[in-house]
């Protein structure tokens, strides 16, 4: 099953009356979005790509990055984090290539959609949210602000 569809399935049993729209194809700079993007992709340069393409139209995005137990989200919603952001991305060759096991990637991918909806609730709330946090699962060891990749 896509995940566009899987995803879709799962936000219908939260909300039967959800209005969906579906694009099961691969994101292009021509792809039209909202004003609010939350970024899970698997590798830097799509990243790139997507930033480039909505990074100053938009008025909210969160990226989430997991290397196992380990969760970096990063949001952009105002000028700090619109200007820390692409300081984040770098060379595909320099990324991080740990290894991930089917359950990690469950649990810490639904920590990773977690801390993205609570950055997304203090922009509703109008605070400002955090640009950039790592939680490490493995060592206990939350880090706000500036980090390592993961």
């Amino acid at each position: 099953m896509l995940k566009v569809t899987a995803t879709a399935e799962m936000v219908r049993k939260i909300h039967s009356g959800i209005e969906l729209e579906l694009l099961p194809e691969r994101f292009r700079r021509s792809t039209k979005v909202g004003d609010v993007v939350f970024c899970a992709v698997d590798k830097i340069e799509t990243r790139k790509l997507i930033w480039a393409a909505v990074g100053a139209k938009v008025r909210f995005f969160a990226d989430a990055r997991m290397s196992a137990e380990v969760v970096r989200v990063l949001t952009a919603c105002d000028a700090g984090g619109r200007s820390h952001y692409p300081s984040t991305l770098f060379a595909a060759e320099e990324a991080f290539t740990g290894t991930c096991t089917a359950k990690s990637t469950v649990f810490t991918s639904n920590i990773a959609a977690g801390l993205m909806l609570a950055s997304f609730a203090q922009f509703l709330r109008g605070m400002p949210p955090q640009p950039d946090v790592t939680l490490n699962l493995l060592a206990w060891e939350l880090t706000v602000g500036i980090s390592a990749r993961a």
